[in-house]
C-alpha cells in the first residue's frame, strides 16, 4: 500500500450527537509511575457516555501531516513510529512512540487558548499526534511545541477543550494546559496524576486537605474528577515496589481500576462537573521495554503491542479494531493493513 496521510483529524469525539447538551466530556484519569526502580510506567482510562470505536494503529515513520484544514498550519513529516488508540476514526486519544514517549490527552472543562500569533496553528485534537511523531523525550517535545500555536477544533458543532499528559522513558512528565487564555506547564518527575476540571494547580491544593498529603480527610469514593486525582494519588503513593517489570505493570493497572468508572454509577459527590461518564478501556504503557497496553472493559482480556516486533520503517499504517473480544496477549501479528480514509489532514469540520 502506497504510504499516505492517515485520516486522524477532526475531534476525537467528532460525529458525536449533542443529544446532552455543552458538558458532555471525555473524564478521563492519568497516573504515572516513575520510581518503582523496575520500570517507568503510565496508565490512563477513557470514560466517555458513548462508544468511542477505538482502533488500535501502528503508524510507521514517514507520514506528512498537516495541523490544521486551513490557514496558517503547522505541516511535518512522522519521525517516530508509535502505537496509538484513535476514536472514531478521527484522531488520537492515547498512544507511545518507539522512544518510549507516551501522550495522553483528557478534557479539561474551561479551557481558554493563547490568542492568535505569528506560530503556525496545530489543532488540539493533533496535539498528542504530533508530539509522539516529532520528540523522544519531554524536554524535547516542550521546546518543540513552543513553535507552534494549540487552536480549539470545532467538531459535530462544538468545541472540545483539553489538556495533555506526556511521559518519557527517563521518567520525566509534563502536563500542558491552557488556563484563563495562557499556557501553563507542569514539569518534573513529581507531576504523576491527572484527571479533568479543575486545572492541575487546583487539583494539587485540593489534594493537601487529604490523608497522606498533609490533611485529614479520609479518602473519597467518588467519581468526580476531584475525588479520582485523590484516589489515584493516593494508591500511587502507597504502591509497594515491583519484583519486576510484569509486576510494574499490574500495580499500575491495578491504581487505573480504583479511578475506573462502572457503567451505570452515579456521582454522588454534590460536585457541578459532568466528566463521570463510564470507563470504555484503560491503556497501559510500558516506557522502559517500550509495549503499549489495551485493557477494553467489553472483555476480560488484555492485549498489546510489543515495538520490538513491528518495523519502525513499514510501508503501511497498521490496524485492528480494539473492541475484538478476541484480542488477548501480544497482537502485533493481529494489525492489519488500514488504507487512510482520505489525502487531506485534516478535513474541513
Amino acid at each position: 500500500m502506497k504510504r499516505k496521510s492517515i485520516l486522524m483529524a477532526g475531534a476525537m469525539i467528532a460525529a458525536l450527537p449533542m443529544t446532552f447538551g455543552g458538558d458532555i466530556a471525555m473524564a478521563c484519569s492519568l497516573i504515572f509511575w516513575n520510581d518503582n526502580g523496575q520500570a517507568v510506567v503510565a496508565a490512563r482510562t477513557m470514560d466517555l457516555y458513548v462508544d468511542d470505536q477505538p482502533r488500535l494503529v501502528y503508524l510507521p515513520r514517514g507520514i506528512e501531516r498537516r495541523g490544521v484544514a486551513e490557514g496558517d498550519a503547522a505541516t511535518w513529516t512522522s519521525k517516530y513510529a508509535s502505537t496509538v488508540l484513535t476514536a472514531f476514526d478521527a484522531g488520537t486519544s492515547d498512544g507511545m512512540n518507539e522512544t518510549g514517549l507516551s501522550a495522553h490527552l483528557l478534557y479539561l472543562h474551561g479551557a481558554e487558548h493563547e490568542p492568535t500569533d505569528q506560530r503556525p496553528a496545530l489543532s488540539n485534537l493533533l496535539w498528542p499526534q504530533y508530539v509522539l511523531d516529532n520528540y523522544a523525550t519531554v524536554a524535547e517535545a516542550l521546546e518543540g511545541l513552543k513553535t507552534v500555536r494549540i487552536v480549539s477544533a470545532k467538531a459535530h458543532g462544538r468545541e472540545w477543550p483539553l489538556h495533555l499528559a506526556i511521559e518519557d522513558a527517563s521518567g520525566d512528565s509534563a502536563v500542558i494546559e491552557f488556563v484563563d487564555g495562557r499556557e501553563v506547564i507542569h514539569h518534573g518527575k513529581d507531576v504523576t496524576v491527572m484527571t479533568n476540571e479543575p486545572p492541575l494547580a487546583e487539583q494539587l491544593v485540593n489534594l493537601k486537605r487529604y490523608r497522606l498529603f498533609g490533611g485529614t480527610l479520609p479518602l473519597p469514593g467518588d467519581i468526580d474528577p476531584k475525588s479520582r486525582f485523590v484516589r489515584a494519588s493516593t494508591f500511587l503513593k502507597t504502591l509497594p515496589k515491583p519484583a519486576d517489570t510484569r509486576e510494574a505493570v499490574g500495580h499500575i493497572a491495578g491504581v487505573a481500576r480504583t479511578v475506573a468508572v462502572p457503567f451505570g454509577a452515579v456521582d454522588t459527590s454534590g460536585g457541578e462537573s459532568a466528566d463521570t461518564w463510564p470507563t470504555r478501556w484503560a491503556s497501559v504503557a510500558d516506557h522502559t521495554d517500550k509495549v503499549y497496553y489495551v485493557m477494553p472493559v467489553n472483555s476480560p482480556n488484555v492485549f498489546w503491542v510489543d515495538f520490538a516486533k513491528l518495523d519502525p520503517n513499514g510501508k503501511e499504517i497498521l490496524a485492528v479494531d480494539a473492541r475484538d473480544t478476541t484480542l488477548s496477549g501480544e497482537v502485533s501479528g493481529r494489525l492489519a493493513g488500514f488504507a487512510p480514509i482520505g489525502e487531506a489532514y485534516p478535513p474541513a469540520p
